[in-house]
């Protein structure tokens, strides 16, 4: 087991956020759910950006209003993207097509606001990664916990 994902981690600016995605993408299987934890403004959808950037994925946002955003680079390569900030009930999780990006025998699926999901029915065959973000002394430093499911 890797010890990156399970690790609290001090971040110092958004140049070392990066770095620490740099680092920490490696360590995640073909199948991953990344489980994102946070207050607002934490660096949730920040640390979204730093990864997609990281795979070569352009103009991403944060899909508070839609729930659930694609993005997919030069290669063919996907990550989903859902922000379960708004979600209202399970029938809104349900509506988003959520259990669909547990099909394909390969992903990425990158939730903020994950702490708002029973990880329980997550599919079992995904690694499953959960990643909190806290505010540091400074405004820009954070902590980030992460730990394998």
């Amino acid at each position: 087991m890797s010890t990156i994902l399970n690790s609290q981690t001090h971040i110092k600016s958004t140049a070392e956020l990066k770095v620490f995605w740099q680092d920490f993408l490696p360590h995640l299987s073909d199948r991953c759910v990344l489980l994102l934890s946070g207050d607002v403004g934490a660096g949730k959808t920040t640390s979204v950006q730093a990864i997609a950037g990281i795979l070569g994925m352009k103009d991403v946002q944060s899909p508070s209003f839609a729930i659930h955003l694609r993005y997919e680079n030069a290669e063919g390569r996907a990550m989903d993207h859902l922000d379960l900030y708004r979600l209202n009930d399970d029938d809104d999780l349900e509506s988003s097509g959520f259990w669909d990006l547990f099909a394909p025998k390969q992903g990425l699926v990158v939730i903020e606001w994950a702490q708002r999901l029973d990880y329980d029915y997550l599919p079992l065959n995904w690694q499953r990664v959960e990643v909190s973000i806290t505010k540091g002394p400074t405004e820009s430093e954070r902590i980030i916990t992460s730990r394998l499911l």
